[in-house]
């Protein structure tokens, strides 16, 4: 139950957008709220679905086999190294993505907002990742 308390929780705040969605007069709004109630309601079903499936008495033996490669896994220092290195390699495509999606958008002349709103992404990015880079830095 410990495991699963989190996903209830989470159903009953989609049952609350969803109520909210009906309730709501714009049909705009109450559309998304209801749809953002739908789909938390779906992703938190599934995940209990998923643990009630792995603590069935007939897989346990699997559950602690998966268990235990899920840590091997996540104490191994080449998967930890991987890990990093294809979130830095990730960060590096995206950063040159919004860049030269930005001046594809400026070179069909597509509205202002839209085109600062992209460069803005690629600061934001860019911003964070020296913030964590530096708090990373300082912890080790």
């Amino acid at each position: 139950m410990k495991e699963k308390k989190p996903f209830i929780i989470d159903i009953l705040a989609g049952a609350v957008l969803i109520c909210a969605g009906i309730f709501v007069g714009a049909d705009y709004y109450s559309t998304i709220l209801f749809s953002m109630g739908i789909g938390l309601i779906a992703a938190s079903a599934v995940q209990i679905v998923r643990i009630a499936y792995w603590q069935n008495p007939r897989r346990y033996m699997e559950y602690e086999a998966k268990k235990k490669e899920e840590h091997i896994n996540s104490v191994d220092e080449r998967k930890q190294y991987l890990r990093m290195k294809a979130g830095h390699i990730t960060y590096q495509i995206m950063a040159l993505s919004l860049l030269i999606l930005s001046f594809i958008l400026a070179l069909i002349r597509a509205e202002e907002w839209i085109i600062a709103m992209i460069f803005l992404l690629f600061v934001v990015q860019w911003l964070v990742g020296i913030i964590v880079f530096h708090m990373l830095e300082k912890r080790m």
